[in-house]
């Protein structure tokens, strides 16, 4: 044990003299919680328009004034030329015009159909279609207020016709904050990229000056070298995801529903897996440049895969099964479960059963390699 503790001692002092390691632990992942938190968005807002209102009734101004003080919308340009609008769209000066046609107020009064144009930018199809979710549910408001008021005339008739009235409830996130359901996944995505960034750079940078084969033959056996190596990115881990759930926690807002010791076993189990990640790519790469570029590969995999930023559910179905190699996923399931739902182990024990195969495999499959090297 006292030999392991010298290890783990000189572990800490060479961190404490790297400024780069320094940065990328304690400065980076808080620029990029900042960042990412705001950035990372499936919202879409500023939506810039064109009006042609041909038209001009009261009735058409009314529906322009409802999409400017929805918050989604600005009307940077009204135009009188319809034949126009599509100059505007291929420039790339709005994302969408609406034109109010002529008989619009007169077919409303008289009880005719309606219609109104609507052109959209479809190059991005995530936020046409939200667009387009927007300006349906603004008509939509637009036609229930309208047929309540036909409806009260009718009453006066005698007629009482009745309404389908919707109640709409939204459990577990109740404001709809896209951050509290990013902000915990980011700490993951974090967590991964750092531990194993770092215990993969760090025994590759010891490996090229030469201070491993000099451990190597100190009188010190492999398990305790190990342990020495690993137990500081242990340390390490948990001090980083820590702070970053405490900054999600004091910045965002974002309320923990869960229990906190149930989600940091869960947290240790994951942490194993990415330092296994970090350890076989530091027993592969002979450089610290192949290090990086292997680590690269595999959290690219990680991030894509995991149903962080896109949903897996919209992923085609053969890589919905590769999802299922991904321990990132679960990880990202029982932090989301465990802050927005308040769920309990019995609700996650299938997720921390496949982290828990993954860590123990993995690491134990770098464990090997890495002392199969440094014989």
């Amino acid at each position: 044990m006292r030999k392991i503790r010298f290890i783990i001692r000189k572990e800490f002092q060479q961190i404490r003299r790297d400024r780069a390691m320094l940065a990328i632990i304690f400065v980076l992942p808080v620029i990029q919680l900042i960042l990412m938190g705001y950035v990372i968005s499936s919202e879409v807002q500023n939506i810039s328009m064109v009006v042609c209102d041909l038209d001009n009734s009261s009735m058409s101004r009314e529906m322009i004034n409802r999409f400017t003080t929805s918050g989604y919308f600005h009307i940077n340009y009204y135009e009188k030329n319809q034949d126009k609008l599509l100059d505007y769209l291929d420039r790339g000066k709005v994302t969408g015009a609406i034109v109010f046609p002529k008989d619009f107020y007169e077919n409303i009064v008289n009880g005719q159909p309606a219609s109104i144009q609507l052109l959209l930018d479809g190059q991005d199809f995530n936020g046409a279609t939200i667009t387009l979710g927007y300006i349906n549910g603004i008509l939509q408001q637009f036609s229930t207020e309208n047929l309540e008021k036909q409806m009260a005339n009718l009453k006066l008739a005698g007629i009482s016709p009745k309404l389908i009235q919707v109640e709409t409830r939204v459990w577990y996130n109740p404001n709809l904050e896209y951050s509290d359901y990013m902000v915990p996944g980011i700490a993951v995505f974090l967590l991964t990229m750092v531990t194993a960034l770092l215990s993969a750079m760090g025994l590759v940078r010891e490996r090229e000056i030469g201070t491993l084969e000099q451990l190597v033959v100190t009188p010190i056996s492999k398990y305790q070298l190990l342990i020495g190596k690993i137990l500081p990115f242990v340390i390490l881990g948990i001090l980083e995801f820590a702070i970053a759930l405490g900054f999600a926690k004091l910045w965002y807002h974002i309320p923990m529903n869960g229990n906190l010791a149930l989600f940091s076993v869960f947290a240790v189990v994951y942490l194993f897996t990415s330092l296994g990640v970090g350890l076989f790519v530091s027993a592969t790469a002979q450089t610290q440049q192949q290090a990086l570029f292997m680590a690269w590969f595999f959290m690219v995999f990680l991030f894509l895969m995991s149903g962080f930023v896109f949903p897996i559910e919209n992923m085609p179905q053969i890589a919905q099964y590769l999802t299922y190699i991904n321990p990132m996923r679960y990880m990202i399931i029982v932090i989301r479960e465990i802050f927005i739902k308040g769920a309990q182990f019995h609700h996650l024990m299938w997720q921390g059963a496949a982290m828990a195969a993954f860590s123990l495999t993995l690491f134990l499959i770098s464990v090997r390699k890495f002392q199969s090297r440094v014989k």
